[in-house]
Order: C-alpha cells, then sequence, then structure tokens
C-alpha cells in the first residue's frame, strides 16, 4: 500500500505534552504509583544509565502484575513488573504512523527517542487524536439520538 501523496501529520516530537517522567528499573511499584498520580500521568519509562528506555510501567501493569496479584507495592521493583524493550518511536515519526502502532497493539504510550536512542519524550493516543477532536461539531453529536 503506497502512502505517497497522504498527509501521515506532524512528527510525533511536536505532539508530545510534557516532559517525560523517568525511573529506574529498581524503583519500587509504590514510588511510581505515586509519581504518576503527582504527575496525572498513565505510564512512566523506565531507563538505563543512558536515558534509554528499557521498559515502561502503565496503569495496566500496576492493574494486572501487581493489584491483580496482591503484591506488596512498596516491595516490589519495577524491573519485576514492567513490560520490557517497549516499542519507540523517532521523534520524527510521522503521528499517522505512531497512532496505527499504537491502535495495532493496544497501546496508549509510546516512548519518542533521537537518532541515538535517547529518550527525548513520550507520545500518548490522548496526545494524538486532540488535533482530531478538534474537528469535531459536538452539536451534531448531541442532535444524532
Amino acid at each position: 500500500m503506497s502512502r505517497e501523496g497522504e498527509d501521515m501529520g506532524p512528527p510525533v516530537i511536536t505532539l508530545t505534552t510534557h516532559k517525560p517522567i523517568v525511573l529506574s528499573k529498581d524503583d519500587t511499584v509504590e514510588k511510581a504509583v505515586h509519581v504518576m498520580a503527582e504527575n496525572n500521568i498513565g505510564a512512566v519509562i523506565i531507563v538505563d544509565e543512558h536515558l534509554k528506555p528499557i521498559g515502561i510501567f502503565t496503569e495496566r501493569d500496576l492493574l494486572l502484575k501487581v493489584c491483580h496479584k496482591g503484591l506488596d507495592m512498596s516491595k516490589v521493583s519495577l524491573e519485576e513488573v514492567m513490560t520490557r524493550d517497549p516499542v519507540v518511536v523517532k521523534e520524527d515519526t510521522p503521528a499517522k504512523i505512531a497512532l496505527e502502532l499504537m491502535l495495532n497493539y493496544g497501546f496508549r504510550h509510546l516512548p519518542v527517542v533521537d537518532e541515538n536512542g535517547v529518550l527525548v519524550g513520550v507520545v500518548s493516543i490522548k496526545d494524538l487524536t486532540k488535533p482530531l477532536a478538534s474537528e469535531v461539531d459536538v452539536s451534531e453529536l448531541h442532535s444524532a439520538g
């Protein structure tokens, strides 16, 4: 399927809305939950000493890998429950490609890296769909009932 001439949208780095929040694999789930709640975010990126993503910890990980199993959040490290080797996109990846990745794999967050693989941002499904939502005429939705 050729995409020549198709508008693929802006680069994802232009749609990231905040600086990425990072933690270490040795940090606890309790710390991650506190950081996520404090920053009103649904995921944290776990990076190595070179700031390269080695994992992601999401609300879904908390629910399925920690709460559902009755684990003690203060004793479980992120390394034990993070999703390892997260799919990443480069900062110049078109928004449409990132959105397709998210929809195909069921992700809500994608780490964004530079040409050296260093984390420079996180793009969320909300970041990618917000421009589309501004095009919707809400008055039409109310009258559709």
